[in-house]
């Protein structure tokens, strides 16, 4: 599973970095600190269809049920990422509750 890490910049926005930079570029642009577009992914995540698709605003993400595909939306020479389904749900959840828990007052 990749190490990820959520932190706050300087002007307090959320940003994750870590070993799998595609990964955390998607949940830092795509996801941001929008609690609703989170739980939208969690639920697809979670659902039992097997097959979905989520777009963001830099990657389109088609879920399967194994693994998850994120594609950049602008970068046509980038590689898929392929994550597998139960470890993108870990990770988009310990977002949701990073977000949640360090909200700007």
């Amino acid at each position: 599973m990749a190490d990820l890490e959520f932190y706050r910049d300087e002007g307090g926005n959320p940003c994750a970095r870590g070993s799998d930079g595609r990964l955390a570029t998607f949940i830092q642009t795509d996801l941001q600190e929008s609690v609703a577009v989170i739980t939208d992914l969690i639920a697809l995540l979670k659902s039992d269809n097997e097959h979905a698709e989520f777009n963001g605003n830099a990657h389109s993400v088609t879920i399967t049920p194994a693994t998850v595909v994120i594609d950049s939306n602008f970068d046509d020479k980038a590689p898929d990422r392929r994550v597998a389904r139960d470890e993108m749900l870990s990770h988009v959840e310990s977002w949701l509750t990073f977000v949640t828990a360090s909200a700007q007052v």
